[in-house]
């Protein structure tokens, strides 16, 4: 069965709420295959709410770790499509790498990646939002995950998760911020537990089959599905934290022990 990265799904949901979607992604043919994908969804029956245009996709090649490429996707969104509503920080990786012989190489690649480039899109979407005073007033949703709640158990698996711990601290002083400045940008955190996809392939890491057999996973339907409802808050609400696991799981790992019987005590 094939599996649709997260990207891919969210995207998708957007374009199906009427919301126009400028994608970036630094390879060109996974932006290119994703619009064809996007296109051919076009010619089959979807469940577009009643009365709602749908979207317009705007593939952007770009290295989001590359702050001067950020700012130019943002100076054209600004130009020709009136600025930002929201911004989904929906980029990240895993890398296994220990802290005892990892390399600063890898290191500050994942962080790049997975939290300053996050700070680089969130800076540039306020600047936009702020400029244009677009009428939703904004909303940046950040992909997080529970290892930025929680202990991840995998060995040389902490520098991601000290990277989603600092998404969920950045978070709340991007709300902090905004608030100090009297902006009414709503900044929501998603923290999806385990979700099938292709990540661990991707990183070359797998985790033991123990721990995968032991742990249900999410659908990247699941987790677009939150972005939209994250978005079709009131403008009196704002979700701050939005925490998600497949249904029998848990925040935090934790080991398989023997059940224990009440008459046994």
């Amino acid at each position: 069965m094939k599996k649709f990265e997260p990207p891919r799904v969210t995207t998708l949901e957007l374009l199906r709420h009427g919301v126009n979607v400028v994608g970036l992604d630094v390879q060109s043919t996974k932006l290119e295959k994703l619009a064809n994908s996007l296109e051919d969804d076009t010619k089959t029956p979807t469940s577009i709410p009643d009365g709602i245009r749908r979207g317009i996709f705007y593939p952007k090649t770009c290295d989001i770790t590359d702050e001067r490429a950020v700012q130019d996707v943002f100076g054209w969104v600004n130009a020709e499509l009136g600025g930002v509503s929201v911004l989904v920080n929906n980029a990240g990786i895993i890398m296994r790498s220990s802290l005892l012989d990892g390399t600063l190489k890898n290191w500050s690649f994942l962080m790049n990646i997975n939290v300053l480039a996050q700070c680089v899109c969130s800076r540039e979407a306020y600047r936009s939002i702020s400029t244009n005073d677009n009428i939703l007033k904004g909303h940046i949703v950040q992909i997080n995950s529970i290892g930025g709640h929680s202990i991840t158990p995998y060995y040389a698996h902490k520098m991601y998760n000290a990277s989603k711990t600092a998404i969920t601290v950045l978070c709340e002083g991007l709300r902090h911020e905004l608030s100090l400045v009297n902006s009414k940008i709503k900044v929501s955190s998603i923290s999806p537990g385990s979700v099938d996809t292709d990540i661990f392939n991707t990183a070359k890491f797998r985790p033991s089959s123990q721990v995968v057999s032991s742990r249900p996973a999410l659908k990247p339907e699941d987790v677009a599905a939150m972005v939209i409802i994250t978005l079709e808050t009131p403008p009196s609400v704002e979700i701050a934290e939005l925490t998600i696991i497949p249904t029998g799981s848990t925040i935090q790992s934790h080991g398989m022990p023997s059940p224990v019987k009440l008459s046994d005590k």
